[in-house]
């Protein structure tokens, strides 16, 4: 049993090779075909290699005869019905200017033939900093807010509208992460003296969607620098606080952690402008790019300030009102998607 399938395996792969090799022969016929201008022949001869035989970079060269045939015969709706499947064998077909005929290169503008969008994925790190417009703290004292790390992650949707402009819209998970460092004093003798120093490192998630305009520099070049620019609406998911005092002379508190989320606001709006650049690799882009992003509404509020009290009275922290700015750097890939169609003549 098992050498009959072996033997019908083989006989299969034999049968395979030899029908390419003949498809190939039948290519290099089409040729000297197309030379000898007997145009008439070529749909008959390539006929049985199109439905199954060539490669693709064959069935590209196929069809583009096809089509310059058809041009030359005066069949417009045939050549139009054969640069279609030229350009559906292989979507980043593009003439060549210094060789190919014009009549076949006025065609070919004839037809969409950019992607009609692109779907990817991205991931990356940011870095975050409060910008503080209120503070008020517990007591004498200075405070301090430093950026930490945040990782994020999501889908990315691009809508190509020509070679320069690209609308992008995003749905990516965010985590910032930022420390508020407060020095906590009292006054003896007219001298301020520190008693205590308070530490709150807290960590926000967000599930953002920023919507945006790609501008690309040079579409032709190998890498494509570009500029983007827009708007982000994201949603607080979670926020939390670990806090820590470190007490002058005496026993410290212990390091705990708190949520923060009734404390913070549900939703950001941020304006957004960055740099990138994008290379094309296999079907699509490999895309990175750097963007900083200004928070327009603030995190949380002078009245909810004060609603931790466990928070506020032990650990000696309290927020500021502030905004959340972001510096993020991703990378990620999209892929296009093509439809290519003939476009309608504008009357």
């Amino acid at each position: 049993m098992n050498r009959i399938l072996l033997a019908i395996a083989f006989t299969i792969a034999v049968t395979n090779s030899t029908y390419a090799q003949n498809c190939a022969q039948t290519l290099r016929l089409v040729r000297s075909t197309y030379d000898q201008g007997r145009l008439h022949e070529l749909p008959s001869l390539m006929k049985e290699c199109l439905s199954s035989g060539f490669t693709k970079q064959e069935r590209v060269e196929a069809y583009k005869l096809l089509t310059m045939a058809y041009i030359y015969l005066e069949e417009p709706e045939k050549a139009d019905s054969s640069m279609l499947k030229l350009l559906t064998a292989d979507p980043y077909f593009e003439p060549n200017k210094d060789v190919d005929p014009q009549e076949f290169i006025g065609l070919y503008r004839t037809f969409r033939t950019r992607p009609i969008f692109r779907l990817g994925v991205k991931f990356g790190m940011n870095g975050s900093q409060p910008n503080v417009s209120t503070y008020n703290p517990v007591s004498d004292g200075t405070a301090k807010y430093t950026s930490n790390i945040g990782v994020g992650g999501g889908f990315v949707g691009e809508l190509p509208i020509n070679d320069k402009i690209t609308l992008t819209g995003e749905l990516l998970y965010l985590t910032k992460s930022f420390r508020n460092s407060t020095s906590n004093t009292y006054f003896s003798n007219g001298t301020a003296l520190e008693y205590s120093s308070s530490i709150g490192s807290e960590t926000q998630s967000w599930l953002s969607l920023p919507i945006l305009v790609q501008y690309t520099l040079s579409s032709k070049k190998k890498i494509q620098p570009f500029l983007v620019g827009g708007v982000s609406t994201d949603l607080l998911l979670n926020a939390t606080l670990q806090g820590e005092q470190k007490r002058v002379d005496n026993q410290s508190i212990d390091v705990k952690s708190f949520s923060l989320t009734p404390q913070r606001e549900k939703l950001n709006i941020s304006a957004v402008l960055g740099v990138g650049a994008k290379t094309r690799i296999a079907g699509g882009y490999l895309v990175a790019d750097l963007r900083y992003s200004y928070g327009l509404t603030k995190t949380n509020s002078l009245a909810t300030l004060y609603d931790n009290q466990f928070l506020l009275i032990d650990y000696k922290l309290i927020d500021g009102v502030f905004s959340l700015n972001s510096l993020y750097f991703s990378v990620g890939y999209v892929q296009n998607f093509f439809n290519p169609k003939k476009l309608k003549r504008k009357k």
